[in-house]
């Protein structure tokens, strides 16, 4: 069952991970478009922070719940030593990348799918500096978090 977890785990680091960097070299490479079609570009993003990177972030902290869960019990059973700090790392730095992305990066990314660039440009603007920087952040979050975890295996 341990083995699933994991790949649970992976498999929603990959999710919001590689979601993210979609959305990093899509929006690089939107800054070419009329204003007008960044609009189009706004709700392809909204759908892949909804569908995508949203849950893929969720799924990393719901299946590092059940693995530290099961890590606790272990070292409870008498398997002695003590939590590395790769381990702590990686938690810590996932769980506040995670909680950026659900609790400001999806609901973000609705909300400028929702406006209009050229009438509500200074809006629209401004949620897209808002999604870079949250982005950015999350992701070097996300990344500390994937490194950390490799070093502790």
């Amino acid at each position: 069952m341990r083995n699933l977890w994991i790949f649970l785990h992976l498999a929603g680091m990959t999710m919001w991970l590689g979601g993210g960097l979609a959305v990093m070299f899509a929006g690089i490479a939107s800054k070419q478009f009329a204003r007008e079609h960044l609009g189009a570009v706004a709700r392809l993003f909204a759908v892949i922070h909804a569908r995508v990177i949203g849950p893929g972030a969720a799924l990393v902290v719901l299946s590092g719940l059940v693995l530290t869960m099961q890590m606790m019990s272990a070292l409870g059973a008498g398997a002695g030593g003590s939590i590395s700090p790769w381990v702590l790392l990686m938690q810590g730095a996932g769980l506040l990348g995670a909680a950026l992305v659900i609790v400001v990066s999806v609901p973000a990314s609705t909300r400028a799918a929702r406006l209009d660039p050229v009438t509500q440009a200074a809006a629209f603007d401004g949620l897209r500096i808002r999604l870079r920087i949250v982005g950015a952040v999350s992701g070097i979050l996300g990344f500390i978090a994937l490194f950390s975890g490799a070093m502790y295996r």
